[in-house]
């Protein structure tokens, strides 16, 4: 992956963060209406955020992690993403396997209650993987 692709993903992040922003503080039931669409915006961002990593990882020539999970994990643990951002991408990547997967059933309030941080993290990953798609 090249920087401009790095920067491209960036660009598509940078988008979907448009897309969510409206759903920041939201009621339930604006959320409800467009739950389908925030759920896929996630799944995208986490997706990209992944591709990010995962090369960023790979060019320094670390192996390929055993999970996504561990992934951002490891990108926190060499500095690539701050430790706090990683450790809650980590997380996220659990949210991304239930929408994508359906392992379990969406705790559809929990879910609508973190579009802020959710969005807040789309933010600081921007921000600290910039300097990567130069």
């Amino acid at each position: 992956m090249t920087p401009e692709v790095v920067t491209r993903k960036l660009a598509k992040i940078s988008q979907y963060v448009e897309e969510l922003a409206p759903y920041r503080d939201c009621s339930f039931d604006a959320f409800w209406r467009d739950h389908y669409k925030i759920e896929r915006i996630i799944e995208l961002f986490i997706a990209a955020a992944l591709d990010i990593i995962v090369h960023l990882l790979e060019v320094r020539g670390e192996p390929p992690p055993v999970s996504y999970r561990a992934a951002f994990l490891r990108a926190g643990e060499m500095g690539l993403l701050s430790e706090k951002l990683s450790r809650s991408l980590a997380l996220g990547v659990g949210l991304r396997n239930i929408l994508v997967h359906e392992y379990e059933d969406i705790d559809y309030h929990l879910l609508h209650g973190s579009l802020p941080t959710i969005l807040d993290d789309m933010l600081l990953f921007i921000e600290e993987t910039m300097p990567f798609g130069r």
